[in-house]
Order: C-alpha cells, then structure tokens, then sequence
C-alpha cells in the first residue's frame, strides 16, 4: 500500500506525478493480487493527512490495468507485465 504525505489535494497531484510509475506498479500488483483472490475492492493507497483512502473497485480493474501497463513495461517489470495481460484479456472476455 502507498502512503501520500500531501496536506493538500493539489499536493497530491504532485505527489502523484512525481511517484507515478511506483503507483503504477502498485496499482497493477494490486490488482492481479485481488484477482487472484477474488477480491471486489482492491485498497492501493492511504492519505493520512486528508484521512483518505485510494481503493479500487471490481468494475474499474479493467480499465486501471489498461492505463497502468505501459509504466509496468517502462519499468521493465516483465512478469506483472504477464500477469497484467492474463487478467486484461480475461476481463475483456468477461465484459463481452
């Protein structure tokens, strides 16, 4: 899980910006963890200053995996890269 330090929500943008490819990695290791385990809601992060969680819901796995793999393959994370295209492919089946 990630832990914002931001005060504010335009420091978390920041933030975000400045940690995206770890948020990324975070986002898709979370999501085929959940997967895997059958989880609806997937926690990724934690803004204790702004008491805030960042969660993810089953109906959005697909589209966070989507987004998400390009940082995975820049960062040259091959297999969650593998383990992200299974799960793509297999939400895109389910959706049809």
């Amino acid at each position: 899980m990630i832990e914002f330090e931001a005060n504010n929500l335009e420091e978390l943008e920041e933030e975000a910006r400045m940690k995206a490819t770890e948020i990324s990695l975070a986002t898709v290791e979370g999501i085929c963890n959940g997967l895997d385990e059958g989880a609806d809601v997937i926690a990724l992060g934690i803004i204790s200053n702004l008491d805030m969680d960042i969660s993810i819901k089953r109906p959005d796995y697909l589209q966070a995996l989507t987004l998400n793999l390009h940082r995975v393959e820049e960062a040259e994370e091959f297999e969650l890269c593998s383990r992200a295209v299974k799960w793509i492919e297999q939400l895109q089946t389910e959706q049809e």
